[in-house]
């Protein structure tokens, strides 16, 4: 009989000073084996670690069960799943009804684009939102029902798949012949409740709009009050183009002096006044100075600094769940340790073979700092000569020199180019071209097989610079094992892009 336990969200909740209160779980069972709860702590630990690794909430249930489910929802399979859904549900509007995706944007040349059958996107979409059904229930059942009602994206997510499913039996039932489809408006958001940054970033529009709403206001009254004294002042008159062009009635005003404060028309818009008379400069100057360099700077002001205060709090209350997940973790295993009738202690005395809490702390301090990548070992070789191939062709040197190579690669294609950049495709001789990258070619393949000899291949997979040569190499001798020289163009921009892999 598994033993009874009660269900609580979270372990810790911080108190004033930064103390953290945190207690145990309460377990009732009965005559069950101690190895059990033990391996119930150790999991809660776990999870709690994770939690602190990755930043998340740590108000979430904690039995057996639920801790299963918990690290299956946030394994790698299931997020990049979700995410791989989200990118097809998001390309449907590619090839839904009304589509113009075609290889040419030229009306007249853009062939009668290819219409799915009545079902086909629509099947596609449905798994899509069950896939989200069952992501919204898994993940509302771990948070819990109290922690539910305060999450408002949660809320609108079931409200989101719920239209999107209406709306997507209203299109079967039509037959397809539905004109307007509510769900596509929709689809956008299942990539922003996905998504922690664009949350974050939509918190902070949501806070800056009230501190830019009176800039915005002032912005609008500065541009309507030089609107009505630039039609006052540029009136209807005999060779006043400057009326005829940027004044002739209110729309008209202002729109010009709305891309005026962009700067985008100057000094376009003023040059017909100029002509007739200096003085009316001054109008311009005003406006762009007032408008441009005060109004408009004060107002990215106000967005970059309120950008960096939620940047600030949002960095303080990621870190704050880190050290609440950490405490949380060193708790359960205190409680482990301790037992039922064990008593909170300031200082955490435990006995022999148990750490304390500011050892426990300053070790995930230290996990917490950056990798140093390590490559794997180098093969060993007993022959002298593969020892001094090794050693030569695992020189960094040997990089350079490939670099320099491609770089010449690409000058010879270039100098073709333009040699033959007045002729016609059909006139070009492509012979030379031809043996210049058969020679680059065999050098490239020369240069990847000697790295895997000296690297190996997990070293030599381990650099990334080495997968982008290889695979151009790859893709290289592809293409010339097949011989297709009317793609010749495709070869020479793949080769082109070469030289890049020194900047990675």
């Amino acid at each position: 009989m598994q033993p009874r336990k009660d269900n609580f969200y979270g372990l810790c909740s911080s108190a004033l000073g930064g103390s953290i209160l945190c207690a145990c779980v309460d377990y009732h069972f009965a005559a069950e084996p101690l190895l059990l709860l033990d391996d119930l702590y150790l999991q809660q630990a776990v999870v709690f670690i994770e939690d602190a690794i990755q930043y998340r909430s740590i108000n979430h249930r904690v039995d057996a069960n639920s801790l299963r489910l918990y690290r299956w929802y946030y394994s790698r399979i299931w997020q990049w799943g979700l995410g791989l859904t989200i990118a097809v549900v998001l390309m449907l509007a590619f090839i839904e009804r009304p589509s113009s995706f075609s290889y040419t944007s030229d009306p007249r040349f853009r062939p009668t684009p290819w219409e799915p059958p009545c079902g086909l996107t629509e099947g596609i979409e449905i798994v899509c939102l069950v896939i989200f059904a069952i992501d919204f229930a898994t993940k509302s059942y771990l948070i819990g029902w109290e922690e539910f009602r305060k999450c408002k994206w949660l809320i609108v997510y079931i409200l989101a798949v719920s239209a999107s499913v209406i709306d997507w039996a209203l299109t079967l039932s039509m037959y397809c012949d539905q004109n307007l489809r509510v769900r596509r408006l929709i689809r956008p958001f299942f990539l922003l409740q996905n998504s922690s940054l664009m949350k974050k970033t939509l918190k902070c529009i949501k806070r800056t709009l009230p501190e830019i709403a009176s800039v915005i206001l002032l912005l609008a009254l500065h541009l309507c009050l030089f609107t009505m004294i630039g039609m006052l002042l540029f009136a209807k008159g005999e060779q006043n183009g400057e009326w005829e062009a940027y004044f002739r009635d209110l729309p008209t005003s202002l729109s010009s002096l709305l891309v005026l404060l962009t700067t985008a028309n100057n000094p376009d818009v003023m040059i017909p006044a100029y002509s007739l008379n200096r003085g009316y400069s001054i109008f311009f100057i005003l406006f762009s100075g007032f408008g441009t360099y005060f109004l408009m700077n004060l107002l990215t002001a106000i967005v970059y600094n309120q950008f960096r205060g939620y940047l600030l709090m949002s960095v303080q209350a990621s870190i704050l769940r880190r050290r609440l997940g950490v405490r949380a973790a060193f708790e359960v295993m205190f409680c482990q340790g301790r037992g039922q009738d064990a008593t909170h202690s300031e200082e955490h005395q435990l006995s022999d073979g148990f750490i304390q809490w500011e050892a426990f702390r300053r070790l995930f301090d230290e996990l917490d700092k950056d990798r140093i990548k390590e490559h794997p070992p180098k093969p060993e070789y007993n022959s002298s000569l593969l020892q001094g191939l090794q050693l030569l062709f695992s020189h960094y040197y040997v990089t350079v020199v490939g670099n320099a190579v491609a770089l010449a690669n690409v000058m010879c294609i270039c100098t073709i180019l333009v040699l033959d950049s007045e002729k016609s495709i059909a006139e070009r001789d492509d012979y030379y071209m031809e043996v210049i990258n058969c020679f680059f070619i065999l050098y490239y393949l020369m240069e990847m097989s000697l790295k895997i000899l000296a690297f190996g291949w997990r070293g030599y997979l381990s650099y990334r610079n080495n997968i982008f040569d290889g695979l151009l190499t790859v893709c290289l001798l592809v293409r010339y094992s097949v011989n297709e020289r009317k793609h010749i163009k495709k070869v020479q921009y793949v080769e082109i892009t070469r030289p890049f892999q020194c900047f990675s």
